[in-house]
């Protein structure tokens, strides 16, 4: 790989390899969120209250956090098409298990194991990305990538409303599993084959836990991707109880917070690549304006203003994806795997903690404005202390890679 005509090879494969990773990106988000736009439906069924509803989340994101960190590293040692695979096939069992769940503790057990399978997902298509893409157009891949994964997201919100009446919530979980397994044997047989290193790759720790611009970069992806799909779990929930409004159209209106991201994290890198902005300025505006979004859902006594609201928090929470992860990898080059695994970790820390307080909340006060100004005061937290971020010039640690029996 290191070599000039390696590189050749991998590039010209990098616009059919953004292809299979984007739809990695679907498959997987849609898998990680499909329980969203079931809670109602599974709270008048089992009898659950709105906390119990929001570990459903918490179960998926507690595994697919933890592996972020050891999927990173996989990824970096046996390359990132085989960290995908063994995602794809995890995600395609455990829905499929899950549309066979007679109890909510069936249904958690099935989406712990399951995030398994979307840490390894994940990491894996992130690592995949810039082993194609290279300079600038690295900003615009690696933003396609996080755009396929809103999509994904957004599609089962706005989805498995218009069919959930018609099909019952079991379908959903036996329909995104099957998404799965296709996507497993198109991505085992057609995508582009990704190098691994024949001896494990030093992971210098103190370059990555030293480092103050991972750590605010860690923050910053709790405060985006965590707090988005945190509001994406009660979005629907929150039109329904608030505003009066009907499922079918609660999805459609509720998909946005999500859907709007296919467009603005490949803008995001867009914006970077023309260097319209700096990825630091990137990261505190978009964080600073997803609060102010945040406090407007809470206020939304209207269907404009929580459509408006909506649209706001859908546009800044996309934007940072791309100067998230390149910076992290560009900040340690030595470790990129591990690097990106341990900032995303942060974000999905994030979405196993808020969908259940969220719902304490709401059981406690009736209303969702204290759930979705906690999500506004963490983003605009996580704007101020961006500000500390250092110039990516002066940050990374350039080290010859070192290689371990």
């Amino acid at each position: 790989m290191n070599t000039h005509a390696g590189m050749e090879e991998f590039w010209a494969k990098r616009w059919a390899a953004l292809v299979y990773v984007a739809l990695l990106g679907v498959v997987f988000s849609a898998n990680y969120t499909n329980h969203g736009p079931l809670i109602s439906t599974l709270v008048r069924e089992w009898g659950i209250s709105l906390s119990v509803a929001g570990f459903l989340t918490t179960a998926i994101f507690i595994t697919h956090g933890i592996l972020q960190i050891p999927g990173g590293a996989l990824a970096d040692r046996f390359g990132a098409k085989n960290v995908g695979t063994i995602g794809l096939a995890i995600i395609t069992v455990c829905n499929i298990g899950a549309g066979f769940a007679d109890s909510v503790t069936y249904l958690l057990v099935c989406k712990f194991l399951c995030g398994i399978g979307t840490g390894c997902a994940f990491i894996g298509g992130l690592k995949y990305v810039p082993t194609f893409f290279h300079g600038k157009e690295i900003q615009g891949a690696q933003g396609v990538y996080g755009g396929s994964i809103l999509l994904g997201s957004g599609f089962v919100i706005y989805g498995i409303p218009q069919i959930l009446h018609a099909v019952g919530w079991r379908a959903v979980f036996f329909t995104t599993g099957g998404m799965a397994g296709v996507l497993l044997l198109v991505w085992l047989f057609l995508a582009p084959a990704t190098p691994s290193h024949q001896k494990s790759i030093k992971i210098h720790w103190n370059d990555i836990l030293g480092s103050r611009n991972i750590w605010l970069l860690a923050f910053a992806q709790l405060a985006s991707f965590g707090t988005v799909i945190s509001a994406g779990v009660w979005v629907n929930t929150l039109l329904t109880k608030s505003l009066a409004i009907a499922p079918k159209t609660a999805g459609m209106i509720g998909s946005a917070i999500l859907l709007l991201g296919i467009v603005m994290r490949p803008l995001g890198g867009m914006i970077l690549g023309r260097r319209i902005l700096t990825p630091k300025n990137l990261i505190i505006l978009s964080c600073i304006g997803l609060a102010v979004g945040y406090w407007m859902v809470g206020q939304s006594m209207s269907l404009p203003m929580a459509v408006a609201s909506i649209i706001i928090v859908g546009i800044m929470s996309g934007l940072p994806f791309a100067a998230i992860f390149n910076y992290a990898r560009e900040t340690c080059p030595t470790n990129p795997g591990v690097a990106m695994g341990f900032v995303n970790t942060w974000g999905a820390v994030a979405v196993m903690a808020f969908p259940p307080i969220i719902g304490r909340l709401v059981d406690l006060s009736g209303t969702f404005v204290s759930g979705f100004y906690l999500l506004g005061g963490v983003t605009l937290l996580s704007g101020l202390c961006s500000v500390l971020l250092t110039s990516k010039e002066k940050e990374p640690i350039v080290r010859t890679v070192q290689a371990v029996n």
